[in-house]
């Protein structure tokens, strides 16, 4: 199928100027704007013939018109059978309402009959749990798909044969999937497609007004894979088999040098280069786990070893000190002195206007776009991190960024986030915006410097690591 790649183009002209004609309209529209304003991905599809097609994803409350596709499934119109489902799931939570109610008690195990309440009320809870799984299930068998041959597949087949079990919820409901399959089912030729948002950005997610986007990961890549074939698939960086450099080594520990795209630890295909096998092949007479910490594979730069079962566990031990879950930048800014110290570097897109400061926000995995992580001031953990402007040149930043915690890929958010830096890392693919996905061929950030207390001399070392 000839059409971008969801996950990784430049927006074509066309889908620009057809963007900006949906913003007009719904600019035009103060009903409109003011629900769409609160955030929603929109899409564009542009067809051989230059005419555009429009989608939102999720749900909106605008009403019948003319502007944008259908759903897959409307779930505003739905069968029988959802119906009298969600009838009885709404009969058995009103069963649990007063049946809390008339035992107030319920949640203390000290008083008479608690036990009996709790398993009463326990029993409903399941009944409400599976009727509510049987009902996600038959919906999502409603959602069916049409790809570029013509070949006909419900959502749930689609993600049992990409191997990834029952979709998760809001699957099939995104703009790209629902352009495709008004496309498709109507027998016409796409040619571009883009999303991007429109609206407050959230607190959670980086999403700037009239940004554009690529395509979520978690609810949309086996469709669109389905639907496109080769062009729907999500771009993984190639893995490389460079061999890294050590720079140390000693009786107890290894201090290296990991180029980009090289694996930290094994992955599902064991064929794939990675840093841990190497490290075994390379130290037979090692046994046990070596490698302290990881970088992300697209990630440069200094890793640190041990080579023997003490190091590991002294090493361990003084890494686990940055995962510090206190909420207070203070506190955790204020390490100890044997506490693990890490520079990197990274260029980001655009000029940053600040010189120096630090980001404190809290991270949690995404659970409807994994890999990615979101802010989250509620469930997230600390992750603060200072960073500190060395240069400026042709419209990009060179940053030295120094985390004080160890969340996943918190470096790439604090910078992508608009709550932080709003500049994102060059060559991210995963939290930048779609105009600066081919800026570079590779993620630009580097572990360029780590501090940390030998495990037997107690010294503090230091290392560094040239960069890009």
């Amino acid at each position: 199928m000839k059409i971008n790649n969801p996950y990784l183009y430049h927006p074509h002209p066309l889908c620009k100027v057809a963007a900006g004609d949906l913003c007009k309209i719904i600019d035009s529209r103060p009903d409109w704007q003011r629900e769409f304003g609160k955030g929603k991905m929109l899409g564009v599809l542009i067809l051989q013939d230059g005419s555009p097609l429009f989608a939102y994803s999720g749900v909106v409350e605008i009403g019948p018109n003319d502007v944008f596709v259908p759903p897959v499934y409307d779930l505003s119109r739905p069968d029988d059978f959802y119906k009298e489902e969600e009838r009885k799931i709404s009969e058995i939570n009103k069963r649990i309402e007063e049946y809390k109610e008339s035992h107030t008690d319920y949640t203390d195990s000290h008083k008479p009959n608690s036990s009996e309440i709790c398993v009463n009320l326990n029993e409903m809870k399941q009944e409400r749990k599976r009727r509510s799984q049987v009902l996600q299930l038959e919906i999502f068998r409603h959602f069916n798909f049409t790809n570029w041959k013509g070949e006909t597949k419900n959502i749930v087949e689609i993600f049992t044969e990409a191997g990834r079990g029952l979709p998760p919820g809001g699957a099939g409901e995104c703009a790209a999937p629902r352009l495709l399959q008004y496309a498709f089912s109507h027998g016409l030729v796409p040619i571009a497609m883009a999303e991007f948002w429109y609206g407050i950005s959230p607190k959670q997610e980086v999403r700037v007004h009239r940004q554009f986007y690529p395509s979520c990961i978690e609810k949309c890549s086996p469709i669109l894979r389905f639907m496109l074939g080769e062009s729907g698939n999500l771009p993984a960086p190639q893995a490389s088999n460079e061999k890294p450099e050590i720079i140390f080594e000693d009786e107890d520990i290894i201090v290296l040098n990991k180029p980009a795209e090289v694996l930290s630890t094994p992955a599902k295909d064991l064929s794939l280069f990675n840093v841990e096998t190497w490290l075994h092949e390379t130290h037979p007479q090692v046994k046990g786990p070596m490698l302290i910490h990881r970088l992300d594979q697209s990630t440069s730069g200094l890793m640190i070893a041990a080579k023997n079962a003490a190091a590991f566990k002294v090493l361990q031990k003084e890494f686990m000190g940055e995962n510090t879950t206190g909420r207070q930048s203070d506190r955790t800014i204020k390490q100890s002195k044997s506490s693990i110290q890490k520079t990197y570097i990274a260029w980001l897109a655009g000029n940053l206007s600040s010189e120096c400061g630090v980001i404190n926000l809290p991270i949690c995995p995404n659970p409807d776009d994994r890999p990615r992580q979101v802010i989250d001031f509620q469930f997230g953990k600390a992750a603060i991190t200072r960073y500190k402007v060395i240069k400026r040149e042709k419209g990009r930043t060179l940053v030295s960024l120094h985390p004080f915690t160890g969340r996943t890929h918190q470096l790439r958010l604090h910078c992508a986030s608009p709550f932080g830096l709003d500049h994102p890392i060059e060559g991210d693919r995963i939290y930048t915006i779609a105009t600066a996905i081919l800026s570079t061929t590779r993620l630009m950030l580097h572990a360029a410097a780590i501090s940390f207390i030998h495990p037997t001399t107690h010294e503090r070392l230091y290392f560094n690591s040239k960069g890009f």
